[in-house]
């Protein structure tokens, strides 16, 4: 078994060692039960050693690992003897070293909440219902970081040079070479003749599957943005790989079955035995109403939802259509106003002057009646949440056409509502729903809230960097800016003892 592999192993042995202790504070002592002893007739144990080296080839922390104290233990080690004092102190200093790795590797090592302030919603309760270990989607990243590491120590890739106008398929020239042997070396071409000139089919097809991994044009041709990523250091890779799985710890756990929705990618993945059983479409949140990252549990499901409208959609959405008078349109598309909790006490929208209020002191609800262009569709999918996020349909299904959908208001809205509704309660005790089944209660155009027996994990998440099934890397674009803050709280870490600062580009 190579180094890597068992650092892998051993980080595992770790985490499950520690998996309730670790939902604890890192800076607290261990339980009494959980304190162990790595040392053993005066020299340090087996696994201490395997702990310290596991901590010093994890390329995949992102702080420094001052924070493991590894120079004071190495001090220690240098005595001669090791006294009884010695060696209590140093086994606190690996207990402590332990308990923060393991910590670090489950729930990352940056405090999500300080750099996402109002944009993040984290339910611990996931990371206690999942199973063990990590997620299929951090496990390929982490594979993938490692893989390009070893092309970094190797030199990195190799520079294509730069070209006037466009390459393409059936033209000649000595920059194929170059362009032969970068393709290979990133795995998107297997061909590994690089004395050969001719940009030939192979080289078009890996040219187009080097595109769809760093979402260009597909189109296999060697123009100016796709030589300029291809000639990205390898080391701004390294470093955006290391961004997304600190995210990914902070989100994921370990459970085989879960949703996933990438909000840079436009799409929602749900996950069955590791494995992705179906893939839709979405829309996401404008850029001034960005989707927060969520990590949560799916306990129910609505179909034929009343949909309620939020503060700001009253503010900057209906108000203005009320003061305006366009009632026709809003009693049009099933808009009612109540007054109370739940807005059962209705009232008449055109017999209220909207002028006197500005949004933030209106004392009515606004709802929209079930049906066909009610907002949410004919289903949404429920995991309560502070940042009021869900997932739900959308009336508006011409809108998956388009390649950017940055288009709601914060929530996720989905093209296959009814496959996904399908797909979680077809083998419910409770019902058993078929397709039949379902259209059958929507054609009632009556609310039916639905349980879901065993919550089912899901991740909003903001990979700008993955890992497929294949273990190829795509590279997403920054929508909403969000690796751009996180690498700004990085490089400004202050606040933090010395030893918790990053080593993010060290």
């Amino acid at each position: 078994m190579g180094l890597f592999s068992k650092l892998f192993v051993f980080s595992f042995f770790v985490i499950n060692m520690a998996l309730h202790a670790a939902e604890s504070s890192p800076n607290t002592p261990l339980p009494e039960d959980m304190s162990r002893s790595w040392i053993a007739d005066g020299r340090l144990t087996e696994d201490a050693y395997s702990l310290l080296t596991a901590i010093r080839a994890d390329s995949s922390i992102l702080c420094s690992k001052e924070r493991y104290s590894l120079e004071r233990i190495d001090e220690l080690l240098q005595k001669s003897s090791l006294s009884e004092n010695i060696e209590i102190g140093l086994n606190t200093l690996l207990n402590r070293a332990f308990s923060l790795y393991v910590s670090d590797r489950r729930k990352g090592c940056l405090d999500p909440h300080r750099i996402y302030a109002g944009q993040i919603h984290i339910d611990e309760r996931v990371k206690r219902a999942v199973a063990e270990g990590e997620s299929v989607l951090l496990r390929r990243l982490e594979d993938a970081l490692r893989r390009y590491e070893r092309v970094e120590a190797d030199g990195g890739w190799k520079s294509v040079p730069q070209i006037s106008g466009l390459l393409k398929r059936g033209e000649s020239s000595s920059v194929v070479r170059s362009i032969r042997e970068r393709l290979f070396q990133s795995g998107d071409l297997n061909d590994s003749d690089f004395s050969n000139t001719l940009f030939d089919g192979s080289v078009e097809e890996a040219v187009k599957l080097f595109q769809r991994r760093h979402s260009l044009k597909s189109d296999g041709i060697v123009g100016p943005k796709t030589l300029a990523a291809m000639n990205t250091p390898i080391g701004q890779k390294i470093s955006l790989i290391k961004l997304n799985i600190e995210r990914l710890r902070w989100l994921t756990g370990g459970s085989e079955d879960f949703i996933v929705a990438n909000i840079p990618e436009f799409t929602l993945t749900l996950y069955r035995g590791g494995s992705p059983s179906l893939k839709m479409k979405t829309v996401v949140g404008r850029k001034e109403r960005p989707t927060p990252m969520i990590s949560d549990l799916i306990s129910y499901a609505v179909l034929n939802p009343y949909w309620r409208a939020p503060e700001t959609i009253v503010r900057e959405d209906i108000l203005p259509k009320l003061k305006a008078g366009r009632f026709d349109y809003l009693e049009e598309i099933g808009i009612t106003v109540g007054r109370g909790v739940d807005g059962n006490d209705s009232v008449d929208m055109r017999g209220i002057d909207w002028s006197r209020y500005d949004g933030a002191d209106i004392p009515f609800i606004f709802m929209q009646k079930p049906g066909p262009r009610n907002y949410l569709g004919f289903v949404k999918f429920m995991f309560p949440n502070d940042l009021d996020i869900y997932i739900h349909d959308t009336p508006e299904s011409r809108i998956f056409k388009y390649e950017e959908r940055t288009m709601s208001s914060g929530c996720i809205r989905v093209q296959k509502p009814v496959e996904l509704f399908h797909a979680l309660f077809a083998d419910e005790e409770s019902g058993r729903w078929s397709y039949k089944e379902i259209v059958k209660e929507i054609m009632r155009n009556r609310e039916r809230e639905v349980g879901l027996a065993k919550p089912m994990p899901v991740y909003i998440l903001y990979m700008t960097a993955y890992a497929d099934e294949m273990g190829r890397v795509r590279f997403l674009p920054d929508i909403y800016g969000y690796d751009r803050m996180m690498r700004s709280y990085i490089d400004n870490f202050t606040g933090a003892p010395e030893h918790a600062k990053t080593a993010f580009f060290k």
